[in-house]
């Protein structure tokens, strides 16, 4: 099993938890699941974006001596009145210090901040962007780069950024040829592991065989594993599906 964990440490160190004692934390809790689980991961640093530039370098500087556990940042919490261009110095630090780059983009905010995180922010991948199907041109834009969104529908229903599950726009995204996968989004919050999300989300849109397998390759191509790996879990995707049709 395959996962990438988005942890924003600002929650804890503003609580005056050191952030080594925060990462580490978290750092143990993951390789726990590693070894009993067989559960590999890679590691997320979010920014908070309703807080300041400032904050967000502190949070950077405070995480180099740690680089080694953290695979990418990327930005969260409030999108509304946060765009990216907010970040712009801070992902470019972040880039320079070799980390991999997403942000969360289009869930409750327009499209326009899409754009921004793509031309502004220079991100690998876009968190949710439930908004892009408002902007043809930057549907083209995500199907001919191959940029993934990484959607999370049950939590998009519990954050009323969609009113009920058969709103949801994936099917819609899969039909256009973009990049979009499914994803748990804080189960503890809003409920819903990654099962739970296939299963609400087959049901409400009443998705065939074909799209669930695209949905899992999709999965597998936006990750940060190797060609080799993502071809090797790529395949078994296949070869499950085929054998449902044998």
């Amino acid at each position: 099993m395959y996962t990438w964990k988005c942890f924003s440490i600002h929650t804890h160190t503003e609580r005056g938890i050191a952030f080594d004692v925060a990462i580490k934390g978290i750092r143990r809790a993951l390789e726990k699941a590693k070894d009993e689980l067989n559960v590999s991961y890679k590691l997320i640093m979010s920014y908070l974006r309703h807080l300041s530039e400032e904050d967000a370098f502190k949070t950077l500087e405070e995480s180099l001596p740690f680089k080694d556990w953290i695979d990418g940042v990327g930005l969260d919490s409030s999108e509304m009145g946060n765009p990216p261009s907010k970040f712009i110095n801070v992902f470019k630090a972040s880039a320079e210090h070799g980390f991999k780059l997403v942000a969360h983009a289009g869930e409750e905010g327009p499209a326009e901040y899409i754009w921004e995180a793509l031309d502004l922010l220079n991100v690998d991948r876009i968190d949710h962007g439930n908004r892009c199907l408002s902007d043809d041109k930057l549907v083209e834009r995500l199907v001919k780069d191959q940029i993934a969104l990484t959607l999370c529908p049950l939590s998009n229903v519990e954050l009323k950024v969609i009113q009920e599950m058969k709103e949801h726009p994936v099917a819609q995204m899969l039909d256009k040829g973009i990049l979009a996968t499914i994803h748990s989004d804080d189960p503890a919050y809003f409920g819903g592991y990654m099962n739970e999300n296939y299963l609400e989300t087959a049901k409400a849109l009443n998705l065939n065989n074909d799209q669930l397998m695209q949905l899992a390759i999709n999965g597998f191509e936006a990750s940060w594993l190797s060609p080799e790996e993502k071809d090797t879990h790529i395949s078994k995707v296949r070869a499950y599906f085929a054998s449902l049709n044998s």
